[in-house]
């Protein structure tokens, strides 16, 4: 079945990948309540960010605005993507003094198989990122995933939902709660979520539950101040449900209170501590969905995390807000807000608040040209563990970029792509952020 153009329309750029990868945390995807079953986001090593596990290929690839994507299989359509990028990184590990500049080379294939059946659904979606830096070449990488979710249909309005992963992807130099180190760690992570939904008339409940299993690997010797892997591996549960209104069609009111635990391998870590902790929240928020292109999701709510050791709490407002505006037929808008409580990668921090305010858009100049940018800024309000001896400390990042693509056909597209990055920090002696990145490449993409 040929899938219209109009699905092509969002485009998942650089600079929204890593808006939401600052708070990607645990607490994140139970936060943001997206509407798909996966919420996480993986991700590149700077200066590249994988598509979302949760966004079709159809709709991810950037450049298909005017052609039609997918091949038929049966019941099934496949939708296979290919993005190269190849430019050049003025500071490759992310640092205020010596930098170190390098060439760089990146491949990103994705391949997505969804079904079209009348009732129930299933997709299955894959993907990789092989990074190549040729000054740099501890920093070369390769992240990738493996995803099944979908829907079992009960009757009409009443459905189960389920997700399954593995995935592996790298701490990027550059963002918060990333440990410089000579060869970047990379975590390895097993998903699994069940979720119920069902509406009567215009009342709805989705209630969900999930597990994640998080492992470390260290690809070199941790700096002073930051935790092995062994002591970060662990199991993060969450349990939430969603109740709300529609008040009017497309426009739905609710209310989503949830828990969860955060349960580390090692009951007493390295540093001597014990981070196991248990948190809950309470979202209130709206779904609007004025048109096919134009769907935007927001919250505000409170969060708090307690650690079972000594009782210490975390507390923090919370808000949220994701989705697509096209309210202006060649301009959509994609906003990408986020406060959650993350964990840390520190021995002295217990945990870090992370603010995040994004905004990327798509414009259609003329004909075949397309212009992609946004800008996003980061706060990470790190809070001490008892004993540390360290005050308060918060970390600082902006990003921009913008870009143009050309459409060599309806399936292709080429273009160059500017990003500057910098980080900044209250207390940049215990290791926080100091550091400016330029980075100009050329990405050509294409999808079938």
């Amino acid at each position: 079945m040929a899938i219209r153009a109009n699905r092509s329309q969002l485009i998942w750029s650089p600079l929204v990948g890593w808006v939401l990868l600052t708070c990607a945390g645990s607490v994140a995807h139970a936060q943001m309540e997206s509407a798909s079953p996966a919420a996480e986001i993986l991700f590149e090593q700077t200066p590249a960010v994988d598509i979302p596990a949760d966004v079709p290929v159809s709709s991810a690839a950037p450049g298909l605005g005017t052609g039609e994507v997918g091949i038929a299989l049966g019941a099934f359509t496949l939708y296979p993507s290919l993005e190269v990028q190849g430019g050049f990184d003025s500071n490759v590990y992310a640092t205020s003094a010596p930098t170190v500049g390098s060439p760089y080379t990146l491949i990103k294939p994705v391949v997505e198989l969804k079904s079209e059946w009348l009732n129930h659904s299933l997709r299955v979606v894959a993907g990789g990122g092989f990074g190549f830096y040729s000054n740099a070449t501890s920093q070369n990488y390769w992240n990738g995933y493996v995803q099944a979710d979908g829907r079992l249909d009960i009757r009409e309005d009443f459905y189960v939902t389920g997700l399954i992963g593995i995935r592996r992807q790298t701490e990027a130099l550059g963002t918060p709660n990333a440990l410089v180190a000579s060869a970047p760690t990379v975590v390895d992570s097993i998903p699994l979520q069940i979720g119920l939904y069902q509406r009567f008339n215009r009342f709805f409940y989705d209630a969900r539950v999930s597990a994640t299993r998080y492992r470390y690997i260290d690809n070199s010797i941790i700096p002073v101040g930051g935790l092995p892997g062994a002591s970060r591996d662990r199991m993060e549960y969450d349990e939430s449900v969603r109740i709300g209104y529609e008040i009017i069609d497309g426009v739905d009111v609710w209310v989503t209170p949830g828990l969860n635990q955060r349960i580390y391998d090692q009951f007493i870590n390295v540093a001597g501590q014990q981070r196991d902790s248990n948190g809950w929240y309470v979202n209130v928020g709206a779904t609007v969905k004025l048109t096919e292109k134009t769907r935007l999701e927001g919250f505000v709510g409170y969060t708090n995390q307690t650690f079972l050791a000594d009782g210490a709490s975390t507390p923090a407002f919370t808000f949220g807000l994701t989705g697509s505006w096209n309210g202006y037929e060649p301009l959509t808008i994609r906003p990408a807000f986020m406060r959650s409580i993350n964990e840390s990668a520190y021995s002295n921090y217990q945990n870090y608040v992370s603010t995040t305010l994004g905004i990327d858009f798509t414009y259609d100049i003329h004909d075949a040209w397309k212009m992609v940018g946004g800008t996003g800024f980061n706060i990470a309000e790190y809070n001490p563990a008892p004993g540390s001896g360290v005050g308060p400390r918060t970390d600082y990042y902006w990003r921009a970029s913008l870009g143009l693509l050309y459409s060599l056909r309806p399936q292709v597209q080429i273009g160059p792509l500017y990003e500057h990055t910098t980080g900044s920090s209250t207390d940049v002696a215990s290791g926080g952020p100091s550091f400016t990145r330029e980075v100009i490449s050329i990405r050509v993409v294409g999808a079938r």
